[in-house]
């Protein structure tokens, strides 16, 4: 695994916690189930489609989620 992945998925949770939204809230605006998203925080496979439609949810950059710039937390 790489770093950034590891980041990718350390920040969705840390966007989920913040937010105070479910794994269930984000799997349905992504069209997955919440396994699927539990699935892909711990095996970190985030497609740049996942990854960009996570970034629109949040209102937040892609290379912010991907942990190459602060992820700054609304």
């Amino acid at each position: 695994m790489t770093k950034n992945l590891e980041g990718t998925a350390r920040n969705v949770d840390l966007l989920l916690r913040s937010h105070t939204i479910t794994r269930t809230e984000l799997a349905n605006y992504l069209g997955f189930t919440t396994s699927a998203v539990s699935q892909k925080l711990s095996g970190n496979c985030f497609t740049l489609r996942d990854v960009s439609r996570i970034a629109d949810f949040f209102d937040v950059s892609v290379d912010s989620l991907l942990g190459r710039e602060p992820l700054e937390v609304k």
